[in-house]
């Protein structure tokens, strides 16, 4: 009776995209109207106030995706856009990341470098917290056809007016030594930045792709960077023997491809997204690891799987990655190990013997709306891959839900999440292709999915002064008391592979049943300053400035207070 009852209180409405192209796409208010708008690697189709939206709007030739934030500090929402070229194509058309501010291109020098990006992440975030945005690139391999040489990861400030200056030697971020080397460089596949060990200044996070280390970026003293992913567990697995199977062997002699063992550095995960969050209300961040994963590979190749940070036992982060080692192989995969948490997958129909998980994208949200943070996984590229959804329960484990809900959805290498109809909970807009595996739909696709949850939200917007704080205050803390415990969130940027991206500023709380009590703010400013809501409202919406505290709140969403 109670699993019907919680069934009842979540649907999906599904509804076709026809009028946007099929690309990976974020939910970002562009025009500053309150409502999200969806924008499509180099184009924006502007919100018709949650009913559909306008024709597409070309940004600039050229760009792979772009990322958002006030880059100026003038209220508005900038862009900053991505390229990203083989060698070749740099050779004949070299292209560079580009600066939009506010509806005007401006070039960006500091962006210019004399070979072809690779970048596959960015990270938005104040590091120095001087409120003035930075910006990383995650970049991949210098050639991805041969070597495991990677492009170096790049480090630059901002200025507050749309212009940045580099820093990655000065901040310590330079990575000299050859591929396998402690001081290599890495293939990075994602890049994220949060606080994870609540000093109030961010990390840098690094997804490696190629079986190699993931890497940790933590300020140190003279406001140096050291990388620290494998002292803090971050890096990856405990398995690192790099053994293939005699199976694996065989298959790539009759392909006349010798496979020996790997090497440690070469016995990691592939990772593409480190996705942070507290999903468990303990006032710390933790992180998904999101993998492809193949089982040709063998166990020593690192599964996605859920990091606990045990920042209150060591006083510093510690990441416990939840994967049981197991006396004897999984039947479902063939490994030593598994997923603990309820995250272990069945990959029917893809047999034990060969399958491939393709683990791209990772989101944190309440869907349900019942307080616990929810994970969505995007699965893709191969035969048999979908759109996961695992709902957390009240133990902090997990259990895959996308069907129960109506969300059967195959080949799914990106999603968005953002508040569509501002009805107070958060829907998604799911890619669905064609890629290595045709027979998953007649083509790719874009689908709306309306939640329809009946459980209350409260839905935050900060606003930083722009001067010691970001106004987006990508980086700021909320936590929120109620009743049954405390939510805490962190701002984020853009963060994950692709540069994956909700609208910055905003917060969802899911509430259940649970009533406010108070909110507590900690802006992203040098002195740690706070904004506490002694008496917030039960539900509906919330407006914070760090100038002047609250100015707005509403129990049904009204545009004019929410951008004011």
């Amino acid at each position: 009776m109670l699993f019907l009852l919680w069934l009842a209180a979540l649907s999906f409405e599904k509804v076709p995209l026809e009028q946007v192209p099929a690309e990976r796409c974020n939910l970002i208010d562009v025009d500053g109207d309150g409502w999200l708008d969806v924008c499509a690697k180099n184009q924006v189709f502007l919100s018709l106030r949650g009913a559909g939206w306008g024709p597409g709007r070309e940004l600039g030739p050229g760009l792979s995706y772009c990322v958002w934030a006030d880059l100026d500090s003038d209220g508005r929402l900038d862009g900053l856009g991505i390229t990203r070229q083989t060698a070749a194509e740099f050779a004949q058309t070299p292209r560079h990341h580009r600066v939009f501010l506010s509806g005007q291109w401006l070039d960006s020098q500091e962006f210019a470098l004399p070979f072809h990006w690779n970048t596959l992440g960015v990270a938005l975030s104040d590091l120095d917290r001087d409120g003035k945005l930075d910006v990383a690139f995650g970049q991949a391999y210098m050639d991805e056809s041969k070597g495991y040489e990677a492009q170096q990861m790049r480090v630059y400030a901002g200025h507050g007016d749309g212009r940045f200056v580099e820093k990655t030697e000065e901040w310590g971020f330079l990575t000299p030594g050859p591929p396998g080397a402690a001081n290599g460089g890495r293939p990075l596949y994602g890049l994220s930045a949060a606080d994870l060990d609540n000093d109030g200044f961010p990390e840098l996070l690094g997804a490696a792709y190629g079986r190699q280390w993931n890497t940790l970026w933590k300020r140190g003293v003279e406001a140096v960077y050291s990388e620290c992913g494998a002292k803090y567990g971050l890096d990856g697995d405990s398995i690192r023997h790099g053994q293939y199977s005699e199976a694996t062997r065989e298959k790539f002699r009759q392909r006349n491809q010798p496979r020996p063992d790997e090497l440690p550095f070469r016995s990691n995960g592939n990772t593409f997204c480190l996705a942070p969050a507290d999903f468990d209300g303990d006032g710390d961040l933790d992180v998904f690891s999101a993998d492809i994963t193949h089982s040709w590979a063998g166990d020593s190749s690192d599964l996605s799987a859920l990091l606990i940070n045990r920042w209150e036992t060591f006083q510093e982060p510690f990441f416990e990655r939840c994967i049981e080692v197991l006396a004897e192989p999984d039947p479902e995969t063939g490994f030593a190990a598994r997923p603990t948490r309820g995250l272990a997958r069945d990959h029917a129909p893809q047999p034990a013997t060969n399958w491939n998980q393709g683990d791209l994208q990772a989101h944190w949200v309440d869907l349900d709306c019942d307080g616990r943070l929810d994970l969505i996984v995007c699965e893709s590229d191969y035969p048999g891959n979908r759109l996961r959804i695992f709902l957390q329960n009240s133990d902090h484990s997990f259990r895959e839900a996308e069907k129960e809900l109506g969300i059967d959805f195959n080949n799914c290498p990106g999603v968005a999440v953002g508040d569509l109809d501002r009805d107070g909970d958060p829907d998604l807009i799911t890619l669905g292709t064609r890629t290595r595996w045709p027979e998953a739909r007649p083509k790719p696709e874009l689908v709306l999915w309306r939640n329809g949850s009946a459980n209350a939200s409260l839905n935050l917007r900060l606003v930083g002064d722009g001067k010691t704080a970001n106004r987006d205050a990508i980086g700021a803390r909320i936590y929120l008391e109620t009743d049954q415990g405390t939510q805490m969130r962190e701002l984020q940027g853009s963060y994950g592979h692709w540069g994956q991206q909700t609208q910055p500023g905003e917060a969802h709380f899911g509430l259940g049943g649970a009533l406010p009590k108070k909110i507590r703010i900690v802006w992203p400013d040098r002195a740690a300053s706070q904004t506490l809501i002694e008496n917030p409202p039960t539900g509906g919406w919330l407006v914070i400035h760090q100038a002047g505290g609250e100015s707005a709140r509403m129990n049904r969403f009204e545009a004019g207070k929410w951008i004011r």
